[in-house]
């Protein structure tokens, strides 16, 4: 028999996330734990494009999903005649136009749309204060009997790009996705532009999926280099790519002939990393040229272009320091992840 969902009134509390890190490493030992995905919406096609595949990537019951749209603080915000206690209540329900509702209907309809969302899920829905807006902070977070979470959240913050900063830092969610949209059309107060994009790729400390003219089941090209952060971020991928059945590739470049035997050398250790993980590597490739312009190139085959970021660099590993990872997202016309 379905059960009823049951909202509650709005309480003076934080908006309910998925389980953080943290919380998830308390749970019993027995208890694998869950996989965070955090979406970030816009309304325009390129995020729900994004949601399609992070849907794919959280394939199974172990992960939780979280769909955030932010907008700035607004004080001038309309609810058509209804008591904004009355909006709140009625998040998803009512047909209003408020900034944020429609691309959040958006992104449950394609959830139950993709098998995601049930009508029998039991829902909560939390909200908190925010000074100078009448609205404030809302979510819904949908419960499934099998363990799995769908939260849906209108988050206000100074900047867009300052919310999604700290809702990933809270959550401590395991890949955050964005989309970056070259195109000049305005999709609300939450339009997440490219220099949104940058930021948050730039500023987060987890891996970000830039998703970018996304092309599925092409597989992850991940670049890698013999510094040790690099090979785990190898491996990250690597598990990540397992959950929706893409096949991994790995590509090391060396700037010159003499750099050749460190770039094999790297490969074979990326490759002996993933395999410990049960994930087969598909390909191996070494060049020679330009790290940029040769990953971007050899990128295009792929869906997902992958470059690690670390703090050190030094010698022959700074060609893949920050600053080539983020030249590599910039002058990609597919899909980057920047791996942590």
């Amino acid at each position: 028999m379905a059960r009823t969902a049951s909202k509650k009134k709005p309480a003076a509390k934080k908006p309910p996330r998925a389980k953080s890190k943290t919380q998830r490493k308390a749970r019993k030992p027995a208890e694998p734990p869950r996989f965070s995905i955090l979406v970030c919406i816009d309304g325009s096609e390129e995020s729900l494009q994004a949601l399609r595949y992070a849907v794919r990537i959280g394939s199974g019951t172990d992960a939780d999903l979280t769909l955030l749209y932010v907008r700035p603080i607004d004080q001038g915000l309309r609810t058509g005649g209804l008591q904004i206690s009355v909006v709140r209540e009625n998040l998803l329900d009512w047909g209003l136009e408020l900034p944020g509702m429609k691309s959040l209907k958006r992104g449950r309809e394609l959830l139950v749309e993709l098998g995601w969302l049930d009508k029998d899920w039991e829902t909560e829905f939390a909200h908190a204060d925010v000074t100078g807006d009448p609205l404030g902070d809302n979510a819904i977070v949908y419960s499934c009997p099998t363990g799995r979470s769908i939260v849906l959240r209108l988050l206000v913050a100074p900047s867009v790009a300052f919310g999604i900063l700290d809702e990933a830092k809270l959550g401590e969610f395991d890949l955050v996705m964005i989309s970056k949209n070259d195109s000049e059309d305005e999709f609300g107060p939450g339009h997440i532009t490219p220099a949104i994009v940058d930021r948050v790729a730039r500023e987060h400390v987890g891996s970000v999926l830039v998703t970018r003219a996304l092309e599925e089941s092409h597989g992850h090209l991940v670049c890698v280099s013999e510094h040790r952060g690099s090979i785990v971020s190898a491996r990250k991928d690597a598990e990540i790519a397992a959950r929706c059945a893409c096949p991994v590739y790995l590509l090391s470049v060396a700037k010159n002939e003499a750099g050749l035997k460190v770039a094999k050398r790297a490969v074979a250790a990326a490759k002996r990393e993933i395999e410990k993980v049960g994930v087969r590597v598909s390909g191996e490739t070494v060049l020679v040229g330009d790290p940029v312009s040769t990953i971007v190139e050899e990128g295009k085959k792929y869906s997902v272009i992958v470059v690690s970021r670390f703090r050190r660099r030094s010698g022959w590993r700074q060609i893949f320091s920050n600053s080539i990872a983020f030249k590599v997202l910039d002058r990609a016309e597919n899909s980057v992840m920047v791996a942590r």
